[in-house]
């Protein structure tokens, strides 16, 4: 009987111990420790997991849409973290705590502004009920182009899609032609035609008379076998009804460069064999140059191959420099000069460099040579 007692006592001791930690834990405020204590715990459940916009247009900029969820759980629930896919997407949620039997929302945004096309975005919610992912989908109808972003260069009403026109590699013997889209965007007819254009280029509008709103191009031609080689750059200058357009007070110009050089690649082994051979030192050492003068040199160039070497261009990188090539081919075996005039006018004393490429008909390097000059400025 007496052990009985004793042990309906410790009974009653458990209870009340237990019963004081609930009480400590609930007067905590801790959510997640009534949960563990209780056996309940939060649960996020959503009316939907995905929105799809459907299709609007480009210009309706940012769109939203809403998500509800209702904490079907025990405890409270909270949003720890909402996280986009993407930052063209923004959400928004509902930052306290939801109680059992409530309700929250998660807002996403999403910019189509510069996004056409169709788009599936995802965010994801962590709470203390785990995570969820929500989806928002739709397609975004581009807004119509502006005549002013298709042609971006305006030449008074003349727009061109672009004012660089880049031939890249031009086979002499072919030649090469690119255009530059086109429009009038005035309400009057203009005819177009062009100013400075080099001896070896063709440059046409087409149409030549450009009817208020028509779209047409201009035709940059390099003419095949028209004298020039090597590395070009060149300005033109676009008239507008026989005059010069003049913007921020320089004449509009379209700039054209390119790189014209022969077609070796369809020589026969047979020829190549029986091709010229450049040889010429890799640097021009020039000594001692007075400032402010000129002075003229020579360097030799000779040909170790089994035919005619003809030196297409000779050129530097400096315009002080001027390079007088021979107009004769130098046979196999022989030698010749190649003049250069320099003009120290307005140089800085010390170390001077340059380049100097010649431009052959030896298909080694694709006909190309390219030496370094040497000197020093004194004043």
């Amino acid at each position: 009987m007496k052990k009985l007692l004793l042990f309906f006592l410790s009974a009653v001791a458990f209870v009340a111990t237990t019963s004081a930690a609930d009480n400590k834990t609930v007067a905590s405020g801790k959510a997640t420790d009534v949960a563990s204590v209780s056996g309940k715990a939060p649960e996020i459940t959503f009316d939907t997991l995905v929105h799809n916009f459907g299709t609007f247009p480009e210009e309706t900029g940012k769109v939203s849409c809403t998500f509800t969820f209702k904490n079907t759980g025990g405890a409270d629930l909270v949003l720890q973290k909402v996280k986009a896919s993407c930052g063209c997407t923004t959400p928004e949620w509902t930052k306290t705590p939801v109680a059992p039997g409530e309700t929250g929302t998660v807002i996403a945004t999403y910019n189509a502004s510069g996004r056409p096309g169709a788009f599936t975005k995802t965010i994801t919610v962590t709470s203390n009920a785990g995570d969820k992912r929500l989806t928002i989908k739709g397609e975004v109808i581009p807004k119509a182009a502006k005549i002013e972003d298709q042609y971006q260069i305006d030449f008074d009403g003349l727009r061109l899609k672009k004012k660089h026109v880049y031939m890249n590699s031009v086979e002499y013997e072919n030649g090469k032609t690119e255009r530059v889209q086109i429009v009038n965007n005035t309400k009057a007819d203009m005819t177009v035609s062009f100013k400075n254009v080099p001896s070896y280029m063709e440059i046409k509008s087409s149409p030549e008379k450009l009817k208020a709103g028509e779209k047409g191009t201009i035709d940059v031609t390099i003419k095949k076998n028209a004298g020039e080689w090597g590395s070009i750059s060149e300005d033109v200058e676009v008239l507008v009804n026989g005059k010069s357009v003049v913007k921020d007070g320089k004449n509009s110009v379209i700039s054209i460069h390119g790189n014209i050089q022969e077609n070796f690649a369809s020589l026969t082994a047979e020829e190549k064999a029986n091709a010229p051979v450049v040889k010429v030192g890799n640097v021009i050492k020039l000594g001692d140059l007075k400032a402010d003068s000129k002075k003229t040199y020579k360097f030799t160039v000779a040909n170790e191959g089994k035919s005619d070497l003809y030196i297409r261009k000779a050129s530097a990188d400096s315009k002080a420099i001027n390079l007088t090539a021979p107009s004769k081919p130098i046979k196999p075996g022989k030698k010749a000069d190649i003049k250069l005039e320099i003009n120290t006018k307005g140089f800085a004393a010390g170390d001077f460099t340059n380049r100097v490429t010649l431009i052959t008909n030896d298909p080694n390097n694709k006909g190309i040579s390219v030496l370094q000059i040497n000197g020093v400025i004194k004043k």
